[in-house]
């Protein structure tokens, strides 16, 4: 009888270390804002403010607790994706420019995901956090391989990095697409890609996700010069940029038709050929945004991607990614 103790007690022992919970750990990063944060890992309680198209990608809805108010009133991702209930329970904080302070209280997150671009609204998070014991992260991908670093960031600091390697295999499928479609494109067309200021002058400069995708999908931005992620220009200047093909963000709150009644440009070759599309309403700080550049690729030069269905491979996509 003394051998079955003995296999009984090396068993337990085995069993104990196998279920050991993760060791937490600090990770010191640098982010968007220049701020040296330090994080325990891995992180259990997070809001999102931005970022949040992540958490069906690497599967954080467990450690999600608080989300923007954009994310459930308007992701697509989100609702098509989320377990049963978890959207409509799931408490809303303000969006990234109006926080609500008095939810982000009673969440008492560990970690608080938000951007940089707005300065009074980051330090009043950094104020918030550290009178409750939280940490602020801030993104702003300002190119295509900024945003694989921010993913990889937070797959770091979750501890999912065997998950987004997944998602990551998943984008390249689609870029490796493209650039095989367009092999041998001998002229790029003018394209502008205007954001959702109502006055259609607000574009896609030279720097951000955006100047990449277009580049990517075979255009030749026409504010490639402009060094900022959103610049605002003059409609003369578009008219002498004279874009062949126009792209609207795909949350603005207008679409071709407003650009086509648009009488400022109705000499653009884009507006006069009736070439001006709204893009999906999707993130760009996403790995959607592999997505965006095929569907962009595809506007552009249709004849390049005949016999694909978009709609085909955005499913494989979702089948290998999420």
């Amino acid at each position: 009888m003394r051998f079955p103790r003995l296999f009984l007690l090396l068993f337990f022992l085995w069993a104990i270390f196998q279920v050991r919970p993760a060791v937490s750990r600090a990770l010191v990063i640098q982010d968007a804002a220049g701020r040296r944060v330090e994080i325990k890992v891995p992180v259990k309680r997070a809001v999102f403010f931005i970022g949040y198209e992540l958490i069906p990608y690497l599967d954080l809805w467990g450690q999600t607790v608080g989300i923007s108010l954009w994310a459930k009133r308007y992701s697509d991702l989100l609702k098509k994706t989320s377990p049963p209930g978890w959207l409509r329970k799931i408490p809303t904080v303000g969006t990234a420019t109006q926080i609500n302070l008095e939810t982000l209280a009673v969440l008492s997150p560990d970690l608080i995901v938000t951007w940089s671009y707005r300065p009074e609204s980051l330090e009043l998070l950094e104020g918030f956090a550290r009178k409750n014991g939280a940490v602020v992260i801030a993104l702003a991908p300002e190119s295509l391989r900024d945003l694989y670093r921010s993913m990889e960031l937070l797959a770091q600091v979750f501890g999912r990095e065997r998950r987004l390697h997944r998602v990551e295999k998943a984008m390249e499928g689609i870029f490796s697409l493209i650039q095989d479609r367009l092999q041998g494109l001998k002229r790029r067309k003018r394209v502008l890609w205007i954001w959702g200021d109502r006055c259609h002058c607000q574009v896609a400069g030279g720097r951000g996700v955006v100047a990449d995708l277009l580049r990517l999908s075979g255009g030749r931005n026409c504010a490639e010069t402009l060094d900022h992620p959103y610049p605002r220009v003059s409609p003369e200047r578009i008219v002498l940029w004279d874009p062949e093909v126009i792209f609207i963000w795909g949350n603005a709150p207008f679409g071709p038709e407003e650009v086509f009644e648009d009488r400022r440009l109705a000499v653009v070759t884009a507006v006069k050929h009736r070439a001006v599309y709204k893009a999906p309403a999707w993130s760009t700080w996403s790995p959607r945004v592999a997505l965006l550049t095929l569907w962009a690729a595809m506007k552009l030069y249709p004849e390049r991607f005949r016999g694909l269905s978009f709609s085909t491979l955005v499913r494989e996509f979702d089948a290998h990614a999420l």
